[in-house]
């Protein structure tokens, strides 16, 4: 009963102080859809009120709309670099198998190779790295580095970087063939502008105590970066999940794993089955919620370009 008595009493007093206050304002209320009534909105409340307190009934707030859960940009703790050796033509393969899942690679190619049999050729090295993946060094014609002398070492470690480079790719990392590597080929790495160079073992595939299962994430020698071995043909799923969730569980880091050839049904000791393939980067596409995130290794390192030094003048 108060409720019916009080609004028309404080409408008969506020509607005219509202006109006068307003008269000004009176044609443009109008054109837009005023009432002349003295409601004002709270957007924050979600509610209109009445000049007065009394005799009012607050509209019930607006229920406000989700917010879309943004991306996490939270830095990943552990940091799998995926890597194939040797420019091997079933590559063209394994890139479409890490596009499929979202994911990059690192792929090192041996520049006097490419063409050749069994090997990528240019067109096909190009449309990798356009595809987002990120190609690397591997000296001009696979070269054991430790069987050369240095300045064999560095002719052609800095070769194979200017072929890539003269290709118009962005060529930052090096892996050393069958992981073979001492202090001169180190330093021949760096000579020849590479910001990083990995090499093959270090880290434990197996359990055992005190082992080394990951890189730091910003590792302590650059251009020695481990890996689990190669990947081989009798690596199974089981092994290679075993290695991302031990890096997980001490820690995190950066695990980079190495891989040769691709094929559907094994093609020699330094091979991986495509389903394996397909089934493992499947799973680990899956593990940023644990914390874990797939880069090239390029991404990893960081640093810009640099220049490879000039090719020495014909004696």
């Amino acid at each position: 009963m108060r409720r019916t008595l009080w609004a028309p009493l404080a409408l008969s007093v506020l509607v005219p102080l509202v006109f006068q206050a307003q008269a000004a304002h009176a044609v443009t209320g109008a054109a837009s859809g005023g009432t002349g009534v003295a409601a004002v909105a709270t957007p924050e409340a979600g509610s209109v009120r009445a000049g007065s307190t009394h005799g009012t009934t607050a509209a019930p707030a607006a229920k406000p709309r989700p917010k879309a859960t943004p991306k996490s940009r939270t830095r990943p703790r552990t940091v799998v670099a995926l890597t194939f050796d040797d420019g091997d033509r079933s590559h063209t393969m394994a890139a479409k198998l890490l596009e499929r899942h979202g994911l990059r690679g690192t792929f090192y190619i041996n520049s006097g190779d490419l063409g050749t049999k069994g090997k990528l050729t240019r067109a096909q090295a190009a449309a990798i790295a356009k595809a987002g993946h990120e190609i690397g060094g591997h000296t001009v014609n696979h070269e054991r580095l430790t069987d050369l002398a240095p300045e064999e070492q560095t002719e052609t470690i800095c070769a194979d970087r200017r072929a890539l480079l003269g290709m118009g790719l962005t060529v930052r990392t090096f892996a050393y063939p069958y992981g073979a590597v001492d202090a001169s080929a180190r330093q021949a790495a760096r000579d020849c502008g590479y910001n990083a160079a990995r090499t093959i073992g270090g880290i434990a595939q197996g359990p055992c105590r005190d082992c080394v299962v990951a890189e730091p994430t910003r590792p302590e020698r650059v251009y020695e970066i481990r890996t689990p071995g190669s990947v081989r043909e009798s690596t199974t799923l089981a092994d290679m999940k075993r290695y991302v969730l031990r890096a997980e569980q001490s820690g995190g880091g950066l695990l980079p794993l190495a891989f040769h050839k691709v094929c559907a049904r094994g093609c020699g000791t330094f091979s991986v089955r495509t389903a394996v393939l397909d089934q493992f980067l499947g799973w680990l596409a899956k593990r940023e919620r644990h914390g874990t995130a797939v880069r090239t290794l390029a991404d990893v390192t960081g640093g810009r370009v640099r220049p490879v030094p000039e090719e020495p003048a014909a004696l």
